[in-house]
């Protein structure tokens, strides 16, 4: 099964009427999710109402702009279900110290559209002007996070004008100030520390690369203070080697140290000390794994906040979960080996690998498992268990042994998953939409020259624009649900200009979930000729990654303002997965510009 996954660019100017096309072209490159075997991978929905849900927000990144009085963006990443979905609506409310951020989701129904998961990321500019020093809490659709402001955030007044007698200085002004606080980082765990096979975490909890489950690190809405933890101060870099004041924790978990010369200090925590008995056992999670103190230094006057140190208790009763009500559901992520009609020779054993996210709200424990669920008998197992619990909104990767069949032909094996009780769900959690393997059995051929595969494609300007009568040119496509004109090129390329000079990037691996390529992954970079033509050769075979960058330094003056119409609306990147000696030459980018 061979499936890339596409991800979005965010929108250089929202709001504003564009031209250009939602729905993708036919590619031989996308397989859909479901269990007859299409050239095309639509699905259509009868219903003409739109839907409008809570989008499906993966991870958050706080931004802390270099300014004073200083600016905080919120960057929200996540998914979107199909190419049909858009993000409606970005709404903002602020409680107490806690930033509330709904992002929701529109669906034109009646469409025909792509059923490949789509990434989108949104930045939000929080209203943070007139705050008090401290730290506030950010929830974006059940995804938290923290940030700390160290002073109040109000505009510096201008300096009056010098008088013959001067305002004398207060005797304190330049003495600093610490605080911080101690939270419980709730994770629990049915099964013990996470071992048994059957375990089940609770939302804030992550897996630890040695096994079992820790908490997240992250202090989030919900999670308590712990009150009268002894918390001391030494000087200098930590570790102190001695204390020069202590304090404890409130009743919410708050701590504070006053009167501070300009310097360096230690804040620290024993959890050994017979005066904080009520921690053991467990561990720290914040700052660090296990780390018990945080170093600081401060300047005259200084107010030193957000200090904090988030403690995981080790034993927890059972976290509930509702099995009787919670929902299964899976979202395909990538194929990790044997895309779509790999060659094998007659009985040639291969593994299948697949990449899954659990988009459900039940965990799946190690009692769930891959299933075979019909096709082609490629002599794999009838059942595969997950090797460990997947939280909600966590990817597993799942692999089965297969062989190939002794006669030549065309052969295909479904697969669903299975909860505890044995009940199958697949793609969105329905028990039709399977995930597959399908292969070609054939002699095989003569093995190809090593690095001699290649990867190339074109990248043209996706021509859409509005004529002097207001009517929209050839090649625009209306992807308003009631027609009332809004335009975007239709991604197909006839006869439109080629866009030379641009600067093509190849990754090695799978493209990255958050559509950001990290400079120490790419292999080659190279830049399109007169003809809108790129092209890399002498390579391996493997998982590729193609990308374009429209804001980087050689693209932003030759593609900015616009976007991407091909391969997906706001989406520059294309995973390939090359084979030995094979050339994939129709790797092409459209751009439509603003």
């Amino acid at each position: 099964m061979k499936k890339f996954v596409l991800f979005s660019l965010l929108l250089l100017l929202t709001g504003l009427v564009a031209c250009g096309g939602s729905d993708e072209p036919d590619t031989a490159d996308s397989t859909p999710t479901t269990t007859a075997a299409e050239d095309t991978p639509t699905a259509a929905i009868p219903d003409d109402t739109p839907l409008q849900q809570e989008a499906a927000v993966d991870s958050i990144e706080i931004l802390i702009l270099e300014s004073f009085p200083v600016q905080v963006n919120v960057r929200a990443r996540g998914d979107l279900p199909d190419g049909c979905t858009n993000i409606d609506n970005v709404e903002t409310t602020q409680q107490g110290t806690t930033f509330n951020i709904n992002i929701t989701t529109l669906r034109q129904t009646g469409e025909l559209c792509t059923e490949a998961l789509v990434p989108f990321e949104e930045t939000i500019s929080l209203d943070v002007l007139g705050l008090s020093a401290g730290t506030y809490m950010v929830n974006v659709n059940g995804i938290n996070g923290s940030f700390t402001l160290q002073i109040d955030n109000v505009a510096q007044a201008e300096e009056p004008e010098p008088t013959s007698a001067p305002t004398a200085t207060p005797a304190d002004s330049n003495m600093g100030i610490i605080n911080g606080k101690v939270w419980h980082d709730l994770c629990a765990v049915a099964g013990g520390d996470g071992g048994d096979e059957t375990a089940v975490p609770s939302a804030g909890c992550i897996a630890k690369p040695e096994g079992g489950f820790q908490a997240n690190s992250l202090l989030e809405d919900g999670e308590p203070g712990i009150p009268n933890v002894l918390v001391s101060l030494g000087e200098g870099e930590c570790p102190a080697p001695t204390s020069v004041a202590t304090t404890t924790t409130d009743e919410d978990g708050d701590y504070v140290f006053t009167d501070l010369s300009a310097g360096s200090y230690c804040v620290s925590i024993d959890p050994l000390d017979v005066a904080n008995e009520q921690l053991l056992p467990g561990g720290f999670t914040f700052p660090d794994t296990n780390v018990n103190n945080a170093s600081v230094t401060l300047t005259d006057g200084d107010l030193a906040t957000g200090l904090n140190f988030g403690w995981d208790y080790q034993f927890l009763p059972v976290p509930e979960v509702d099995l009787a009500n919670c929902t299964n559901s899976i979202a395909f992520v990538q194929d990790l080996s044997v895309p779509d009609n790999t060659l094998f020779g007659p009985s040639d054993p291969f593994e299948k690998s697949w990449q899954l996210r659990n988009i459900g709200t039940c965990p799946w424990t190690a009692n769930y498992s891959l299933i075979f669920a019909g096709g082609d008998d490629l002599g794999g197992p009838l059942s595969v268990p997950l090797e460990s619990a997947v939280v909600p909104g966590q990817t597993v990767d799942i692999t089965i042994p297969l062989t190939a069949p002794e006669a030549l032909g065309t052969y295909r094996a479904d697969y669903l998953l299975a909860d505890a009780a044995g009940n199958p769900f697949g793609v969105d959690g329905f028990a039709d939409q399977v995930i597959w393997v399908q292969i070609e059995v054939g002699l095989p051929e003569a093995t190809p020259e090593p690095n001699s595969a290649a990867i190339g494609g074109v990248v043209w300007e996706d021509v859409c624009f509005f004529t002097s009568s207001g009517e929209p040119s050839a090649g625009c496509v209306d992807v308003s649900s009631d027609g009332s004109g809004f335009y975007r090129g239709d991604g197909e390329l006839i006869n439109e200009p080629r866009l030379a000079g641009i600067t093509v990037k190849l990754a090695a691996g799978a493209c990255p979930a958050d559509a950001i390529v990290p400079d120490s992954t790419v292999i080659a970079t190279t830049v399109t000729d007169d003809a809108g033509l790129y092209r890399f050769e002498g390579l391996d075979e493997g998982l590729y990654c193609v990308a374009i960058e429209p804001f980087s330094s050689e693209n932003v003056d030759l593609l900015i303002p616009g976007d991407w119409t091909w391969p997906n609306y706001g989406v520059g990147l294309q995973g390939i997965n090359l084979a030995a000696g094979e050339e994939r030459l129709e790797v092409d980018f459209g751009w439509e510009f603003q």
